[in-house]
This record gives C-alpha cells, sequence and structure tokens, in this order.
C-alpha cells in the first residue's frame, strides 16, 4: 500500500486528476504525464495495474453522459484495429522499454501537432474518413494504451482532423477508449499485474478521478469549438514534446 504523504499529494493525486479531467474529453493528452508521475514513487507495472481499474470506472460514466454522442461508423472502424493492438502488447509488453513507446508517442504527436500549427493553412478544413489511416493509428493506440496508457495521441491523430461537433468528439473517443480498458483487463489479470492488493488502492484513489471529469466537464460546457480544438493541438504539442525531451536527456 503507498503512503499517504508530500510526495503522495504531489505525485499520485495530480496524475489520477489529470485522467479525470482526460475522461471528460478535454485534451486526452494531458493524461500522458500521468504515468511518469507515478513511477516517482512505484514501479511501472504497478502504476499501470492502479490505473486502469480507475480508467474503467470512469470511462462507464463519462459514456453515461454522452451516450447519445457518438460516431456509431468510426467506432466501428477503430475499435476492432485497437483489440489487435492490444493483443500485440500483451505479447511484446516485456519486450519494449517505458522509454521506447514514450519517444514513438512523443514523436508522433509532435510531428502531427506540429504539422497543424505550423503547416495546415485550412485548419478548420474537414478529413474523409480513411481505412488505412483509422487503422494504423488505433492499431497504435491499442499497443501504446496497453503499455503505457497512452493511446490517446495516436488516437487523435485519426479523430481530430475529422473536424465533429466536440460533444461528438468527446463521445466517440470516450467510448472507443471503454472498449479499449474492458480489452486490457482481462491481459491485465492473466499477467499478474491486476490483483486485489492494486485493486484496493484503485478503489482509494477512484474519488480523485470523479473530481477530475466533474471539472472537465464543466470545462467543457463553456468553452468554444474552435478554441477547444486549439487547446487539445497545444496539448498534444506541449506534452509530446516533454516526452521527447525527457528521452533525449
Amino acid at each position: 500500500m503507498f503512503e499517504i504523504n508530500l510526495l503522495f499529494f504531489i505525485t499520485i493525486v495530480p496524475a489520477i486528476l489529470l485522467y479525470g479531467i482526460a475522461k471528460s474529453g478535454l485534451g486526452g493528452s494531458i493524461s500522458l504525464i500521468s504515468v511518469p508521475l507515478m513511477t516517482i514513487v512505484m514501479p511501472l507495472s504497478q502504476a499501470l495495474a492502479i490505473i486502469l481499474p480507475i480508467l474503467i470506472f470512469s470511462d462507464l460514466i463519462a459514456t453515461y453522459r454522452f451516450r447519445k454522442e457518438f460516431d456509431y461508423n468510426t467506432l466501428k472502424l477503430i475499435i476492432p484495429f485497437a483489440a489487435i493492438g492490444i493483443f500485440i502488447g500483451s505479447l511484446s509488453f516485456s519486450y519494449f522499454s517505458e522509454d521506447l513507446l514514450k519517444i514513438i508517442v512523443g514523436t508522433m504527436g509532435f510531428l502531427f501537432a506540429g504539422h497543424y500549427f505550423f503547416f495546415k493553412k485550412n485548419k478548420d478544413e474537414k478529413s474523409k474518413k480513411n481505412l488505412l489511416k483509422g487503422g494504423i493509428c488505433s492499431t497504435i493506440a491499442g499497443f501504446t494504451s496497453f503499455c503505457v496508457h497512452a493511446g490517446g495521441t495516436p488516437t487523435s491523430i485519426y479523430l481530430l482532423p475529422l473536424r465533429m461537433k466536440k460533444e461528438i468528439y468527446v463521445g466517440t473517443r470516450i467510448i472507443f477508449f471503454t472498449f479499449v480498458n474492458l480489452i486490457k483487463l482481462p491481459f491485465y489479470l492473466h499477467l499478474s499485474m491486476v490483483n486485489f492488493q492494486t485493486f484496493k488502492q484503485s478503489i482509494i484513489l477512484l474519488p480523485f478521478a470523479i473530481i477530475g471529469i466533474y471539472i472537465g466537464y464543466h470545462i467543457l460546457k463553456i468553452i468554444n469549438e474552435k478554441l477547444f480544438y486549439n487547446i487539445i493541438y497545444i496539448l498534444i504539442l506541449f506534452s509530446s514534446s516533454k516526452l521527447m525531451y525527457d528521452y533525449i536527456i
């Protein structure tokens, strides 16, 4: 069991709050820093095991909120490919270092957000659904989500250019990750990552995620749609740059 002290409040609590805010749809990539924060005080496998039940509980809460606001055809495309990525992740988990996975996710996010800000002329132009791009991005999302709970950036690379209505974008993303995290659970159990001890720790931390969801929902209600998308791109650029910087340093 973790010790509740100052380090707990400056590492674990912010990490779980960020996951809650991300689950409200306000920029899933802001939670990229959550796992690194938690690994300051615990091993990576323990952090991943504690976070997964919290993600599933948060997903179910968020799914109820957005149960009527999602794009079914997009989900039909990306969920099966994510399942393939999860399966690959379960087989190769021990062969990939956390640092390597982070630099992959960081580089993808940096190039994606950098292109948006510096090279894309018509930022409001919608992209069409694309089987190849959706398949690649969601497979990578499933893989990195399994290994480090960092599937948000690959998912955003496919979903953001579709320029859905912000509520539809959020609902689609939330339902996608509900399925992703539920598919991950049996594999985590099989690998003995999630156990009774880590589940108790998840229950203790769950209220912080709920607070994060509440904060995120209220921000989402008042934010302008164009500003909403710009904030997400900025968060992806910032978090991806941080991952790349940490890897280089």
